[in-house]
């Protein structure tokens, strides 16, 4: 359309057009209001003509594209949004576990668990595993047992974290005799002086008289009187034995029960300092001090640690307070060495009965 007769269309609806160019100005005005009226006609029939050409199934197939392209935008938009909150989940899942070295601690609870409640049991660095995960943690253990001078591979545990909160482990023996997993009275091998026998081995010194020469035997000793760690090496004075473990006195073996009635497992210590500085056990101080400093780190995880390790009560708070009031004393332990040798200790009136652990051919 020009300019001119736009101009010439304004002219005519202002009134402002002399009669004779008014009438052409309708004329034309009168064509372009029958094209308007053949177009709309035209795209009235072509669409109508459209819709009735197309079949049910083209239809159906057209609505099934247009589901499935709306379903497949929906789920990329929801894995993008999942790709974005993961990495940043799993940055606050690390400042979680590495604030104020929660991570360390968490990690320490199960080795010292151990250590104090799995008698003649040790672990090495190189086995211990931890993986992260989003708000989970979980450490992986090889546990050894000292029999006569060889470390024999017991099996492992697998302990998993849900934020600080630790499951009951997963525990894989690969020993002949493993403890457990719930003890009870009639598991027990080690006995305070006062404690009644409920699991006595009848046979213990004679099954070490039938050993062959040749053999290596861990024994658990429960002795008569209560003594103090470091005079336990006059019991074994003379002979070519080591002790590996004290089972130490907390006020509560004499019943063997905890505070709440149950069965109360063993707590003690190594008897031998552990050479590598990583341990618990280490040189750097006497294991009766280390022992002391386990014991008070565990009480501000006494949850964790009760859920780690296979005694269901530990009474720490109890138990620390009587080793202060009254002193470290042992009423036993396991000792390792030569099946004879261990067999010259029958007649020590200082000790009131044994359980066999593992045996193992000779290696002292």
């Amino acid at each position: 359309m020009s300019d001119d007769w736009k101009e010439q269309l304004q002219k005519y609806y202002k009134g402002n057009l002399p009669e004779e160019e008014a009438e052409e100005v309708e004329k034309d005005l009168e064509k372009l209001s029958a094209y308007q009226e053949v177009i709309s006609e035209e795209l009235e029939a072509e669409t109508e003509s459209s819709n009735e050409d197309l079949p049910p199934e083209k239809i159906k197939r057209i609505l099934d594209d247009g589901i499935r392209n709306a379903r497949f935008s929906l789920a990329a938009y929801v894995i993008m949004i999942l790709l974005l909150i993961y990495p940043i989940l799993t940055v606050t899942s690390y400042i979680y576990y590495g604030w104020h070295q929660k991570a360390e601690d968490l990690i320490q609870v199960p080795i010292q668990t151990i250590y104090i409640t799995e008698p003649n049991v040790s672990l090495e660095e190189m086995d211990i595993e931890r993986t992260f995960g989003l708000f989970t943690f979980e450490v992986t253990m090889d546990l050894y047992k000292r029999v006569g001078k060889s470390d024999i591979k017991q099996g492992d545990w697998e302990v998993i974290y849900q934020y600080d909160d630790a499951e009951f482990p997963k525990r894989n023996y690969i020993s002949e005799n493993p403890p457990q997993d719930i003890p009870y009275f009639d598991t027990k091998k080690l006995y305070h002086p006062e404690a009644r026998i409920t699991n006595r081995d009848m046979d213990a010194w004679d099954t070490l008289d039938r050993l062959p020469e040749g053999t290596v035997a861990e024994v658990y000793v429960s002795l008569n009187d209560l003594i103090q760690p470091g005079n336990a090496k006059e019991i074994i004075e003379g002979l070519d034995v080591e002790w590996r473990w004290y089972a130490i006195d907390t006020g509560l073996e004499a019943s063997g029960k905890s505070l709440e009635g149950g069965y109360l497992a063993p707590i003690g210590y190594p008897a031998q300092p552990d050479p590598d500085a990583w341990s618990p056990y280490n040189n750097r101080e006497p294991n009766e001090e280390q022992f002391m400093e386990s014991l008070v780190f565990l009480k501000d995880y006494e949850e964790q640690a009760t859920n780690i390790a296979h005694a269901k009560w530990l009474d720490l708070e109890h138990r620390i307070d009587y080793i202060k009031n009254n002193g470290l004393n042992t009423y036993g332990g396991v000792i390792t060495g030569p099946a004879k040798e261990i067999l010259k200790l029958k007649d020590n009136e200082s000790i009131r009965t044994i359980s066999i652990g593992e045996v193992r051919l000779w290696n002292w």
